[in-house]
């Protein structure tokens, strides 16, 4: 992989259009004059329309190399401008200007040079989904460590937190801090007696193909200094998504999932599930600490021992 296309898989994973979207509704901007001036690059890009994806804000484009910074490649590219992008067409030859910072990679001026006679694809009717607190969560399938199937309702009875990552994800602060951060949470756990046994940790790969039950113990494995234990999977759960489910566990945990040709790009999201399968709370990115989980974790615990307890009073209550 080349240096351009490593970095911009890097602003991809970073900042996919989605994400932003996402984080620009539930989010205020903040510190905004304390940051330093943006580093901006920007590139000549020439290709054609693979797919377009407009109610998400992306076209995939089959681009020629650019000379000095990425190989011909096809990969999803944000386009912000909505007019043009209603108009894009699967075939349309195009060129743009693609701009990289530390925000948001997109491309701008998109000019058509070449229509393919195809019409735009049809509106969308589909929208971003951001799990929200009390919704019920869907009972996936997916395949576990072990290489038996699981379903989500398997973990009824325990809070869950469910993450998605993939084992030959190469950026440090994506999916390995993910993981080194539910490493941490674990470990954390195991000195508080009443989260070692209320709350279980799950691990979903979107790489199905590569990330054997195999791979996912070894991988599990090279958290051993940090969870403090060589079997996690008591409470640590690693599993793969069905390739054919992938679409609707992305879109139920509002994440954005592309894999292109082998190259797999996507956002990241965390889910606290309650014990009866429903959503406590959703966190988008990876702009989390593990304290944060950890203390959300025993905040929802403390309050079902509170409503437990309440309840047994009332029918101790109306016993007597």
């Amino acid at each position: 992989m080349s240096k351009g296309l490593r970095q911009f898989a890097v602003y991809l994973l970073k900042s996919s259009w989605l994400s932003i979207i996402a984080v620009a509704v539930i989010l205020p901007f903040a510190g905004c004059a304390s940051k330093p001036a943006e580093s901006v690059q920007h590139y000549h890009l020439h290709g054609k329309v693979v797919s377009v994806n407009a109610d998400q804000g992306f076209a995939d484009i089959a681009a020629d190399a650019i000379p000095g910074y990425m190989e011909a490649m096809t990969m999803p590219y944000p386009i912000p401008d909505k007019k043009i992008l209603s108009k894009l067409a699967i075939g349309d030859e195009i060129t743009a200007d693609l701009i990289l910072n530390d925000q948001v990679p997109h491309l701008e001026n998109v000019v058509i040079v070449k229509k393919s006679g195809l019409a735009p694809p049809a509106p969308s009717s589909s929208e971003f989904h951001m799990p929200k607190p009390g919704e019920t969560v869907p009972d996936f399938v997916l395949n576990d460590e072990n290489g038996r199937r699981l379903r989500l309702s398997s973990f009824h009875g325990h809070f869950l937190y469910v993450t998605f990552i993939y084992t030959r994800c190469p950026f440090a602060n994506y999916c390995p801090l993910v993981s080194h951060n539910f490493a941490e949470i674990y470990a954390a756990m195991n000195k508080q007696p009443d989260l070692e046994s209320k709350v279980r940790l799950l691990s979903v790969s979107f790489d199905p193909e590569h990330d054997t039950p195999a791979v996912l113990r070894s991988y599990a494995a090279s958290f051993d200094g940090v969870t403090g234990t060589r079997r996690p999977f008591s409470r640590w759960d690693f599993a793969s998504a069905p390739k054919n489910e992938l679409p609707k566990i992305a879109h139920f945990f509002g994440l954005y999932f592309n894999d292109t040709n082998g190259q797999i790009v996507h956002s990241l999201s965390t889910t606290l599930i309650s014990p009866e399968g429903k959503v406590v709370a959703w966190y988008h990115g990876n702009d989390w600490h593990p304290a944060d989980l950890v203390a959300e974790a025993t905040k929802a615990v403390a309050a079902e021992q509170h409503a437990d307890t309440h309840a047994a009073s009332d029918v101790h209550t109306s016993g007597t």
